[in-house]
């Protein structure tokens, strides 16, 4: 029986500073050639602390961790 991977490779995939509290996402399947997925994952500072559909504080500080290592912050 073989094992089949869950991984999906080559994706376009884009990340940038949309504010303070908001970071910008563009992912492209250039496997069906359609235009890019754009989303947003944001922080609870932005909403006085609720807790919103696009709140992800962990992934949110992850992200932006990346981006201030490649000086994109």
């Amino acid at each position: 029986m073989t094992k089949e991977t869950k991984t999906l490779s080559g994706l376009n995939f884009n990340m940038w500073k949309q504010d303070e509290n908001t970071i910008h996402l563009s992912i492209k399947n250039p496997h069906e050639g359609k235009e890019a997925w754009l989303t947003s994952i944001e922080h609870t500072d932005k909403h006085n602390g609720e807790q919103r559909a696009r709140t992800h504080n962990n992934l949110f500080r992850d992200l932006k961790s990346i981006l201030e290592q490649n000086g994109k912050w």
